[in-house]
């Protein structure tokens, strides 16, 4: 696999990604409510946004996913940092508030799974938080050759994928509304930004939803299971 932690260093060291990264954290601040003593953890490649989701933290775990590679964040000793297979996060049940998933999504084989795991991981009123590649929008080639990002996503994916792993979308939100290869529109990023956020979603480089851990949703879809077991049991037991 071409993908690296390097391009993610050399992405958010440049001034497109220093531009990106602002417009992005603002982005994320504005359904990122404060509180103290929270429980967060952050999957992927994230350097830009550690001050914006490691405030007040009681606890914070930056997880990279082991196909990116090795990187030293050198963050403060009550934090962790490790290298991680996203299907198998080494968090304890409920010991979540808030997960942040940036390049990362786009890099899955099963979301399923993934999705089932930050369920588990989260606490009975968590709080996902998904960044990932727009299908339609004006960065799709970019992460497909510069991130090399096996996949993008519609909004309608995004939802299915959520409410089938008893997540329940709360807010959406779009970015990145010009094109990253052109220098004019890239110095005009915030002008973009304001008339693409009213208008023009269709071509956001990304999208951004918020979702919350549907406990109850769980435990009544394993206890019609269990019902409908024990109703076929009776049957069988009745012939």
């Amino acid at each position: 696999m071409k993908k690296n932690i390097e391009n993610f260093k050399i992405f958010y060291s440049s001034p497109l990604g220093k531009v990106a990264s602002k417009i992005i954290a603002k982005k994320i601040s504005q359904n990122w409510t404060t509180g103290s003593n929270l429980r967060i953890a952050l999957i992927g490649f994230g350097s830009a946004y550690l001050d914006l989701v490691n405030r007040k933290a009681q606890s914070f775990f930056l997880l990279i996913p082991i196909l990116h590679g090795l990187y030293d964040f050198n963050l403060k000793k009550n934090n962790l940092t490790a290298s991680v297979n996203e299907y198998n996060l080494p968090i304890d049940d409920l010991s979540l508030d808030r997960l942040l998933v940036i390049h990362s999504f786009e890099y899955l084989n099963d979301h399923k799974i993934f999705l089932r795991e930050s369920w588990r991981a989260l606490d009975k009123n968590g709080e996902i938080f998904i960044i990932v590649p727009h299908s339609f929008g004006l960065w799709r080639r970019y992460y497909k050759n510069n991130f090399f990002a096996l996949r993008t996503f519609s909004i309608f994916e995004l939802n299915s994928l959520l409410v089938n792993n008893f997540f329940t979308p709360i807010s959406i939100d779009y970015s990145l509304f010009f094109p990253p290869n052109n220098n004019y529109f890239f110095k005009k990023s915030s002008f973009f930004e304001k008339v693409g956020s009213r208008f023009f979603n269709f071509f956001a480089g990304v999208i951004i939803i918020k979702a919350k851990k549907n406990y109850s949703a769980a435990i009544l879809k394993e206890r019609n299971i269990i019902k409908r077991k024990t109703t076929r049991a009776s049957r069988v037991d009745a012939i």
